[in-house]
């Protein structure tokens, strides 16, 4: 692969969409020399994260279709048509050997331009049911990467596929139990759960695991807690002053690699990275979907998950704790059960995601029909 190889990268909006092209960017510049730049849109994620990673991000003018009555839905035929140009502007500018798009709404008019430009395109679905982009473009892209069988169900066309899972970053697990136990302050031995929300935390989750470390389900339990940074404060405080020595609340936690060696069970969202995060460290979850995330992708992408038996669900109502409770203390009486489940999740974790990606990009590169004009 030749070293000033140029790739762009589309995606944005959310953390699920921005890391995993992330990873993918650093995984071909470290590997291909590769150069890669980023198209975002101004009020992403993206406008941080990218530029932290140490890459470069251009913005269009896009946006997605709000639910229900919106005026800012008025304006989406105008951002379309404007964020076409754009695209193309881009592609002209920075002339990639290929696009990869990653989802959300910033990817849509970037890979469509780029098929009409005859430039090598790729599609990398996070989701067990596929967004948007990926339905109106997986029969238009060279190559779409998908993280579950399952999204096949939803793409009535498609030129190539590869089950290649989500790419991951971090090291999921550290070989240093000890170690881990010291950071958190728990013992070895004892029964944990790991409880989190993402980095802001989940209200609904935080209310009902309140409930339950009231009624005394966690005072022979330890539990890893992490509230999210908006709602620390209230619980530090309030439970600060009961000297629970099973109780490790924190507003973010820095380690997770800690956190899944230590758990032997997680409660948590089912977005398509954390559950490929939970896969990768082989721990068991008990997924409650954010029941406002686009056309319900989380209760999907649990659906795939407890399916094959590495989790079960919990749908965030308002019997939120009373079942959760139910489901902890059954699980957390039977560690048979536990185990099983853990190595059930583990058969969604793919080791070598990068290195596929990288593998079937080449591949792709090679065999397009520019090849030897871009190379001439």
């Amino acid at each position: 692969m030749r070293r000033e190889l140029r790739i762009l990268l589309a995606g944005g909006g959310t953390g699920g969409h921005v890391f995993p092209a992330i990873y993918i960017a650093e995984h071909l510049k470290k590997y291909w020399g590769a150069h890669c730049q980023f198209i975002g849109t101004k009020k992403g994620i993206e406008n941080i994260k990218v530029p932290q990673a140490g890459f470069v991000v251009r913005n269009i003018w896009i946006s997605g279709l709000q639910r229900g009555f919106a005026l800012r839905n008025l304006l989406l035929p105008l951002k379309i048509i404007i964020s076409m140009l754009q695209s193309k502007r881009e592609l002209l500018r920075f002339k990639p050997d290929l696009v990869i798009g990653t989802g959300g709404y910033v990817s849509g008019p970037v890979l469509y331009q780029a098929v009409r430009m005859n430039i090598p395109t790729a599609i990398q679905e996070q989701n067990s049911y596929p967004g948007i982009t990926t339905r109106l473009l997986a029969s238009r892209v060279d190559c779409v990467f998908l993280a579950y069988q399952e999204a096949l169900n939803y793409l009535k066309k498609i030129k190539k596929y590869v089950l290649v899972g989500n790419p991951i970053k971090m090291q999921i697990i550290t070989q240093d139990l000890e170690e881990a136990l010291k950071y958190f302050n728990i013992k070895k031995g004892l029964a944990t759960v790991l409880v989190f929300g993402g980095s802001q935390g989940a209200r609904s989750i935080n209310q009902a695991v309140d409930f339950l470390v009231e009624a005394g389900i966690f005072d022979q339990i330890q539990l890893i807690w992490q509230t999210g940074t908006q709602e620390f404060e209230h619980f530090k405080q309030k439970y600060l002053r009961q000297n629970n020595k099973n109780l490790r609340i924190m507003p973010f936690i820095d380690r997770m690699d800690y956190a899944y060696t230590v758990a032997n069970l997680a409660v948590c969202r089912a977005g398509a990275m954390t559950i490929s995060e939970l896969a990768a460290a082989g721990v068991p979850a008990i997924l409650i979907p954010y029941p406002f995330a686009a056309e319900n992708h989380q209760f999907k992408n649990a659906q795939a998950v407890v399916h094959s038996e590495g989790a079960i669900l919990i749908e965030d109502n308002t019997d939120l704790a009373a079942t959760l409770k139910t489901a902890l203390v059954t699980l957390l009486q039977k560690p048979e059960r536990l185990t099983y489940m853990a190595g059930q999740i583990k058969n969604f974790y793919h080791p070598d995601t990068l290195q596929r990606i990288a593998f079937e990009l080449e591949d792709l590169y090679k065999h397009s029909d520019k090849t030897e004009s871009r190379n001439g």
